[in-house]
């Protein structure tokens, strides 16, 4: 099990706070979407007129943040058995290291598939694809994408960075943590 990060810089609290706002935020719009399309469908027999084109906009900001703050906090879903044979505290810890340098060199190719596809989408102005209904441009959407794979990745150079300089950063994990 990794260990916690203080963040240190100004900069880096803000980005957090930031992302932690869209996050609440996000849920809460979206929560709120859906309690509205259900009471307006069962109960008025009623629609709401194409909400799925701004709530899929508003989720893949929330789906993507959401994977980068599990990013920062080291709580993503990742299949980390080795832990469980490996009884030396060194090779552990090397494992541990290796795992988070794949980690970041596969964030970094996404990072940049979604750089490149936001680019495309930028070149295509103004005739750039949008939804049917509100015309919201694919862009918006792409950009949580290009966004949360950017921040998993500094997050995990972060992450990383502290796993080589601080040796009790990377725990092992405890007899109740391994399933």
């Amino acid at each position: 099990m990794e260990g916690t990060i203080a963040p240190r810089s100004l900069v880096l609290r803000g980005l957090l706070s930031i992302q932690r706002y869209i996050l609440i935020a996000s849920s809460v719009v979206l929560a709120t979407t859906f309690f509205l399309v259900v009471v307006l469908r069962y109960v008025f027999e009623a629609d709401l007129f194409a909400y799925e084109e701004w709530v899929l906009a508003i989720a893949f900001f929330l789906y993507f943040l959401g994977g980068a703050e599990g990013s920062w906090e080291g709580t993503h879903i990742k299949a980390d058995f080795l832990s469980a044979f490996i009884k030396s505290e060194a090779v552990r810890r090397f494992f541990q290291l290796l795992v988070m340098i794949i980690e970041l060199g596969v964030l970094l190719f996404l990072s940049g598939l979604s750089a490149y596809m936001v680019w495309e989408n930028i070149e295509q102005y103004p005739k750039w694809p949008a939804t049917v209904a509100w015309r919201i441009p694919f862009l918006v959407p792409h950009l949580g994408i290009m966004l949360g794979f950017l921040l998993m990745a500094l997050y995990t150079g972060i992450r990383f960075y502290e796993g080589v300089t601080n040796p009790a950063f990377l725990r092992t994990a405890d007899e109740g943590d391994v399933a």
